[in-house]
């Protein structure tokens, strides 16, 4: 009988196997990052399908798409435009209630029909509370998170009360190119905006061509971004919390509680481009991005939804030149003319 003597690996080729292995772990996570970043998208596009479709819902039910939110007539002067519904009570408190945002308005078409009916619309969010919970606010939707947002807990918690606690979401309303009512500034000229009202026959620039709700994380401090009701910046018509235009002009002072028209023009208005978490200025709050590559997902005025490159974004356009394709999409009847990027 002869006897077989049985070779072992040497080092050397173990050391060639291990790096071939890790050749093909190499050019597969790529692949398996992007499937899963391409689930990740489809339901952030789903969540915004969930909500266009709710506000069509609401527009069914009054005739119009709610406003981003409705405040006072001691707010804002003649930069924003008076609650377009039932009037002003004698306070000067909107009739439909002050503070609560559009979320709010259609949380009965997205199943929070419970968390609608238990609150004082009529009354101030701030705070009214689960019993001895934590405020209603603080209750969150899935529908309002997009997928590609790593933080797990999206809420503001006040530091001195624990139970004042907001829920936060990666949506906000587009209201125009800015939040301002002006004729030199050209804002409000989008569907959802401070006391807005706008009904689809208004929408002369077609549905399928204007935003209705558009992808901003919340931001770094998470003081913006509120998802049920939210003041944002001065002078409270909710910009950065609950609504945005798609060239806001960010860091404005007020002149004796009041905006004037030189301050407004004088601030370079932002736009849709990319953005990062880590932002420790909160600049990347006064525009639109996402946490997908390379560009947003983008909920149409007839229900649809889009993704946009950044490159559909940029500088806003000076008087009487072209719009870029944000800008454009933006407002509800200007008759721009736009391309769609490839």
């Amino acid at each position: 009988m002869r006897h077989i003597q049985r070779r072992a690996f040497t080092l050397v080729e173990l050391l060639v196997v291990i790096a071939i292995i890790g050749v093909l772990v190499s050019l597969l996570l790529p692949a398996v990052q992007a499937a899963r970043e391409s689930a990740r998208r489809t339901q952030c596009t789903n969540h915004l399908k969930q909500m266009a479709l709710a506000m069509h819902n609401f527009h069914d039910t009054y005739q119009r798409f709610p406003s981003a939110h409705q405040i006072s007539k001691s707010y804002g002067g003649t930069f924003a435009r008076l609650d377009p519904q039932a009037g002003y009570a004698s306070s000067a408190s909107p009739a439909e209630g002050p503070w609560w945002s559009w979320a709010m308005r259609i949380a009965p078409y997205i199943d929070m029909g419970n968390l609608h009916n238990s609150i004082n619309i009529n009354s101030t969010p701030w705070w009214q509370y689960q019993g001895t919970g934590k405020s209603w606010i603080s209750v969150r939707s899935p529908i309002f998170r997009c997928a590609s947002d790593p933080r797990s807990n999206l809420e503001w918690v006040e530091t001195t009360n624990a139970r004042n606690v907001a829920a936060l979401t990666d949506y906000l309303g587009v209201s125009g190119r800015n939040q301002f009512r002006e004729a030199t500034v050209d804002g409000q000229d989008g569907v959802l905006f401070v006391n807005s009202g706008v009904r689809i026959a208004e929408i002369s620039d077609g549905t399928s061509n204007t935003l209705l709700i558009g992808e901003r994380p919340p931001s770094n401090t998470l003081e913006f971004g509120w998802q049920w009701a939210g003041a944002g910046d001065f002078p409270n018509f909710g910009v950065t919390d609950v609504v945005l235009g798609v060239n806001e002009r960010p860091g404005l002072n007020a002149t004796g509680g009041q905006y004037t028209p030189a301050n407004i023009a004088s601030s370079t208005p932002d736009y849709f481009r990319q953005g990062t978490i880590k932002d420790p200025n909160d600049q990347h709050r006064y525009h639109f991005w996402s946490l997908h590559p390379g560009g947003a997902n983008w909920a149409m005025a007839d229900g649809s939804v889009r993704y946009m490159p950044y490159s559909a974004g940029g500088p806003q356009a000076a008087a009487g030149a072209q719009p870029t394709v944000i800008e454009a999409m933006s407002t509800r009847g200007r008759g721009e003319t736009f391309q769609l990027p490839n």
